[in-house]
């Protein structure tokens, strides 16, 4: 399956150093306040033992949220990933127990549609159980793993966990973890070398760089700087300075038909929302078309939730096709007063679109709302490059029991549930091990696995 994600390498290096080597602790400490040290627990992602001068290691991350069963050494709470699943926002799963099977084992029900923006597991095993929280690299491929960052500890029977989790990255010098090691209070005590939220840092590769000062002190910098931080401030920006999340990308999208509408918007906000995306709709009661506006993350542009929009529909196709977008546009919030939110249009040709942080030639009568003037530079849209109309076209004539229509319903892709494996084994220089995958058994029973690297497996309903 193909999915919407947010994805970052991130490095971390040795500078000047003075030829004496530190130790380095990365672990997800969301800034929401979720994990708070007495039901959630952070996990101790990475440790680095020796960072010397001129080296180097590199960490992958996505926003592809995945749920674990954690088994937690009580000696040295150490927390391990067992069974485990793909779980987007918006969507609820069951922790089973098959009792039956000797020994007994736990398993993920398929995911099913959730009413809250968040991603929910159900413990129905009749025991406590540890739940994991964290993202899944390379799904589906023989190198697949689930990369446990929280442990939610002691999830009582018939009682949920959320596994969804602002990533807030912070990085420590000289604690005495160990590598998936259950970190405790006493962390929010030591101040950070560096702290950030990967969704709000621009760029796919995020540089964190290790040195002394004169003074022999620890420092770090990063080569990416907060998204919406850049030196010139464009037109909109200024306006839009003093409001938290200004910009909105707004779709009309069109289905086969309007049985399938309800649940292909689901979809799609929920796909969308993992992202970091606020989303609402309006629609029309019993009609083909739907308005989905969202509210972009910080450091976000129009064309980039566009893209985004039109990975979320290919993502979730149904038997009946997709859905296609029928008109788009974006806007800026730039004052509110006395409860009236004014917003400017962005126009879909402008730099604006493309980079909110764009300079415009523009002249605004900002007490009077008054004349807006531009020039815009043109540039190529994301959606409208002449396929869109045409396919629209044939969406509108289409029945929904044709193989030409057009909608999304439930995501049908995440259905493989019952994993079973350990946190992604990396090499010295924190790359995934790549191991081989064996022949699938021919098996009557209920179900059959897959042998992944690093020793773990991944269980699939047969």
């Amino acid at each position: 399956m193909s999915t919407s994600t947010i994805s970052k390498k991130i490095t971390i290096k040795g500078g000047t150093l003075g030829g004496v080597p530190c130790s380095l602790t990365l672990a997800f400490v969301p800034k929401d306040g979720k994990a708070d040290f007495k039901t959630v627990y952070p996990l101790a992602w990475k440790v680095i033992t020796r960072l010397n001068d001129n080296a180097s290691f590199t960490y992958d991350w996505n926003n592809f949220f995945g749920a674990s069963r954690v088994v937690t050494d009580p000696d040295t709470a150490t927390a391990e990933a067992d069974e485990y699943t793909p779980l987007a926002v918006n969507r609820t799963t069951d922790l089973l127990l098959d009792d039956k099977r000797r020994p007994p084992e736990f398993y993920f029900s398929d995911p099913t549609t959730y009413s809250q923006p968040t991603a929910r597991v159900m413990n129905r095993t009749g025991q406590y159980v540890d739940i994991g929280a964290g993202y899944i690299t390379n799904l589906d491929d023989p190198s697949e793993a689930m990369n446990t960052v929280l442990v939610v500890r002691r999830v009582v029977d018939q009682s949920p966990a959320y596994v969804d989790y602002i990533p807030t990255l912070k990085i420590w010098a000289s604690l005495d973890y160990t590598q998936s090691q259950l970190l405790d209070s006493s962390v929010n005590n030591i101040t950070p070398l560096w702290e950030g939220t990967l969704t709000e840092l621009t760029g796919k590769q995020i540089t964190i760089t290790i040195d002394r000062d004169s003074k022999g002190k620890l420092v770090a910098k990063d080569s990416s700087s907060l998204a919406g931080a850049a030196a010139k401030s464009s037109f909109l920006k200024q306006l839009s300075a003093n409001f938290d999340r200004p910009y909105t990308y707004s779709v009309v999208l069109a289905f086969a038909h309007p049985a399938l509408v309800t649940d292909g918007v689901q979809s799609i906000s929920g796909a969308l929302s993992a992202q970091g995306y606020f989303s609402k709709t309006v629609q029309k009661g019993f009609d083909y078309e739907a308005r989905l506006e969202l509210t972009l993350p910080v450091g976000f542009s129009c064309n980039k939730a566009e893209l985004d929009m039109i990975a979320a529909i290919d993502a979730n196709p149904t038997i009946h096709g997709k859905a296609f977008i029928k008109s788009h546009s974006g806007a800026a919030l730039i004052s509110a007063n006395n409860g009236l939110e004014t917003w400017i249009e962005i126009n879909p040709a402008s730099r604006q679109w493309f980079d909110i942080d764009s300079e415009q030639v523009r002249t605004l009568d900002v007490a009077g709302l008054g004349a807006l003037s531009s020039q815009y530079t043109q540039g190529e849209n994301a959606a409208f490059n002449g396929a869109n109309e045409e396919s629209f076209t044939k969406a509108s004539a289409a029945e929904v029991n044709g193989s030409g229509a057009n909608g999304s319903a439930d995501p049908v892709a995440i259905k493989a549930v019952r994993r079973k494996g350990n946190a992604a084994p990396s090499d010295g220089n924190g790359s995934v091990n790549n191991g081989d995958s064996a022949e699938v058994p021919d098996d009557e029973t209920k179900f059959r696995s897959v042998r992944r690297s690093g020793g773990g497996r991944r269980a699939l309903a047969a």
